[in-house]
This record gives structure tokens, C-alpha cells and sequence, in this order.
């Protein structure tokens, strides 16, 4: 059907105003668009073949969207704004197929653009958060009054100058020549309604992202999850194309004094050009543990999640996870997909499950097994509720891992005010970290990783 925007109109207008439509659905939705992106879009426009959905859809994603990490909400905006639009052509071409003559096509047609125009017109808050219903007494009654009198809703089927010269009522030319009116305020309704929704779905996808951000990640669904992974990926490569820029930004040193009066000498050692020292950017290297037992384990994938899609910011990373044995998967994430290796954590590797964590024995392990993996340009991030079943806490094992880093960061699931309670022993282990830190919904875990990774670099 998309086709048909071609046809609605000669003169081209229809395509033009969809398209700004849409460019105001994906920044509703987040995604800068900028002026030139938008001519482009309008220069390209009539080379695109419109019969053809997924040509159309390529064209208009390789022009608009820069950053890639903004394709996922490119596709969910597209398919939303467009499949609709498709069900809203076939049900008006029914409708009016329905209704007599050509004078009521031309009708429909131009109460379709009275509300375009006047949705455009509306403020943006208003068209994104007021009831439909509201929106539409309030299109009405700013139509022009009937001369021969009623209310603002019923002036829309009198009034010739605002809808359709062409169209004569019923009580002015014959049944056989009008609308009834009922069906044609429902259609009016059916036309509002579609509208509202397709303005509305940038701002839909944005709300659902900051209602999964928000949520506690224990009390996500499977469908949740799945949605999440999607927010996990697009964050870490949002923060490394960040770093990245950061890095550009800072690359040079301080004036290469030698080199610049070396070179300006035929200027009368006239420093015309300046010359810089390479500042070379050590990358930091990053110990992740991760409690992976029940009460914690869906945070843990999150995070292992998050720490895969950002391994390329470091010089060296290696992933721990524990339960009440420490045990490496760093090859696990070289060897197969982060999601297949967080599944095969427990049947590849050795742990032990006992009858819950055993932080002590853990850092224990790691102090005997892998305390080559601690240097003074290491980050240690821990994920875990620190809550040690009363076993012996090895406060000196983790001391040992604190003096051994560069710092020591704690992510604990757990509410602050559940910290020391029963056989929570946060505390005692954050005395030696640099910040343990509340993180129980994945708005917490991205803001702090975002901080955490700006200030290394």
C-alpha cells in the first residue's frame, strides 16, 4: 500500500508531510535528526521506489540514521508508523467505496488535511499527552459556525467553505446525495484516533524504555528481558562511540617544542605551525566478579552483558564468576556469544553451588588462583548482594585484592537500608572499595558504569 501516498495526491504533498511526520515521530523517540539529514531526506524522495516497502525503508534509514546504535528504534518507529498507516488506507478505501459519488471522496480528503493542519499546529505536549477525545472537541469547536445554526460539532457537515466546496448536505439536495452524519463523525473519529496514535509512537517507544529502565531487574518478564538486551547493547555502544570521541579530543600532548622551531625556521622562526607531542592513552584494564546465585543472577547477566559490549575499551578484561567457588569464563565470552556463554557458565565450568554464596572462600580463591590478573591499572567492578551466609568473610583476601588495584567499585542489588541486616556483611567489604553503590534496576547499573568509565578516561 505505500504506493498509495504517491497517488493521494499529484502535487506530491502528501509524501512531504508524511515524511515530516515521521522525522517527528524518531526524534520523539530519541533520535537526532538534523536539518541537513532532513533535506536529504527530501532530495532523495523522488528516486525512492514507494512499491516497494523494504527499499523504501533502506533508503530512508541510510539517509536519516547516523549513529547505528539508533537502527532499533529507526526499525520499531518505521514498522509502527507505516504498518498502521498501510491499515488506515485500506479501512478509508472501504469507507469510502462505501459512501456515493466523488464529492465525498474530495471531502474525506480534505477533512484529512484540515486535521493534519491542525494537528501541526497544536502544541506537542498537547498532542502527545492529551486524551483524543479532548483533542477532538477542540477541533470542532474551532470549526466555523453553520449559518443555519447547531453546535460546533454539526457545523461540519454544513459548512462549505471549511470542508469541500462540492459537498451539499442531505437536507439541501436529496438523500441520495449526502453522508450521514453519524458515520461520517465516526470516520472523523477513526481518523483522529489513527493520527494521535502514529504522532504518538516515538514518544511511546521512549516511555516504555524509561518504564524498563526504571523497573526492578528482578521483577522483569521473559518478553522484559528481551527488550532490555536490546537497551544493554545500544548503551555500551553509545558509551563507547562517547569514549572514543573523548579519546580523539584528548590525543594531543603539549607543543613539541623542538620539532615546531625545527620546522618554522623559514618563517624566521615565526611559529606558523604548531607541532604536538602523541599523548598515548593508556587503556585501563577491568577484573569483573560476578555473584551469579539465585537472589543476584539476573543482575549478573545484565552486567556480564554490559561488560562484554564494552571489552574493547580495555587493554584486558577477565570475568569472574562465583557462588561459593571463584571460577574465570573470560574464554567462555572469546569462544561464542555473550548470551550462549552466560547459559553455559554453569554447565563448562566448575562451580560449586554449596547452599549459597561464600564471598570469603571466594576471594580467597581468587588471591590463590588469579592474583595475577590484579595490577596498579586495574579496575575490580563486583556485582553481588555481599551477603556471605555466615561464612568467614576473607576480609584479608579482599583487602590484599583492594591494595593490589587501581580501585575497587561495588555494585550491590540489595536497598541501602538493607545493608548489615541479617547475614549482609556490605560493610565490612566496603571499607576497602573505592564506592559500593546501590544499582537495582539497570538506570542505576548505566549511570554508574557511564560515570565510572568517563572518569578512566
Amino acid at each position: 500500500m505505500l504506493h498509495k501516498i504517491k497517488t493521494m495526491t499529484k502535487t506530491g504533498t502528501y509524501i512531504t508531510s508524511k515524511l515530516f511526520e515521521f522525522i517527528e515521530v524518531l526524534r520523539d523517540a530519541g533520535v537526532i535528526v538534523s536539518v541537513d539529514e532532513v533535506l536529504a531526506v527530501f532530495s532523495a524522495a523522488p528516486e525512492i521506489d514507494l512499491h516497494d516497502k523494504q527499499v523504501f525503508r533502506q533508503a530512508l534509514k541510510t539517509t536519516i540514521v547516523k549513529d547505528h546504535t539508533d537502527i532499533p528504534v529507526f526499525d520499531k518507529c518505521f514498522e509502527k508508523f507505516f504498518t498502521e498507516r498501510e491499515r488506515f488506507f485500506d479501512n478509508l478505501d472501504a469507507d469510502m467505496a462505501a459512501l456515493a459519488g466523488g464529492s465525498q471522496q474530495q471531502m474525506i480528503s480534505e477533512i484529512s488535511n484540515m486535521l493534519d493542519k491542525y494537528l501541526e499546529a497544536l502544541d506537542s505536549n498537547i498532542v502527545l499527552e492529551k486524551n483524543p477525545d479532548d483533542i477532538m472537541r477542540m477541533f470542532l469547536d474551532e470549526l466555523p459556525e453553520s449559518s443555519s445554526g447547531g453546535g460546533g460539532g454539526m457545523s461540519l457537515f454544513k459548512t462549505k467553505g471549511s470542508i469541500g466546496s462540492s459537498y451539499i448536505s442531505p437536507a439541501e439536495e436529496g438523500e441520495d446525495r449526502g453522508i450521514d452524519p453519524d458515520e461520517l463523525m465516526e470516520l472523523l473519529r477513526s481518523m483522529m484516533n489513527l493520527k494521535l496514535q502514529k504522532r504518538r509512537i516515538g514518544k511511546q517507544i521512549t516511555q516504555r524504555e524509561d518504564y524498563l529502565l526504571n523497573r526492578k531487574i528482578y521483577q522483569l518478564k521473559p518478553d522484559e528481558i528481551k527488550e532490555m538486551r536490546e537497551l544493554v547493547n545500544r548503551f555500551g555502544q553509545k558509551l563507547k562511540n562517547r569514549i572514543s570521541l573523548r579519546k580523539k579530543r584528548v590525543k594531543h600532548g603539549g607543543i613539541d617544542i623542538k620539532r615546531t622551531f625545527r620546522t618554522n625556521m623559514q618563517y624566521g622562526a615565526v611559529p606558523f605551525k604548531l607541532f604536538y607531542k602523541n599523548r598515548k592513552i593508556d587503556r585501563p584494564q577491568l577484573v569483573v566478579m560476578c555473584d551469579v546465585s539465585r537472589s543476584v543472577n539476573q543482575y549478573s547477566r545484565f552486567m556480564l552483558l554490559l561488560t562484554y559490549s564494552l571489552q574493547g575499551l580495555f587493554s584486558k578484561v577477565r570475568t569472574f564468576a562465583f557462588i561459593s567457588s571463584m571460577v574465570e569464563i573470560t574464554d567462555l565470552f572469546r569462544e561464542m556469544d555473550p548470551e550462549v556463554a552466560i547459559n553455559s557458565m554453569f554447565t563448562d565450568t566448575n562451580f560449586t553451588y554449596g547452599w549459597g554464596s561464600n564471598y570469603g572462600r571466594c576471594f580467597d580463591m581468587f588471591m590463590e588462583n588469579y592474583s595475577d590478573a590484579l595490577t596498579r591499572k586495574t579496575s575490580v567492578l563486583i556485582l553481588g548482594d555481599a551477603r556471605n551466609n555466615d561464612n568467614d568473610p576473607g576480609l584479608e583476601s579482599f583487602k590484599r585484592i583492594s591494595e593490589r588495584s587501581r580501585n575497587v567499585f561495588w555494585l550491590n542489588p540489595d536497598r541501602k537500608h538493607l545493608w548489615d541486616w541479617n547475614d549482609s556483611i556490605a560493610s565490612l567489604y566496603g571499607n576497602f572499595c573505592n564506592e559500593m553503590k546501590e544499582v537495582n534496576n539497570f538506570l542505576d547499573l548505566s549511570e554508574f558504569i557511564d560515570k565510572l568509565f568517563i572518569d578512566m578516561y
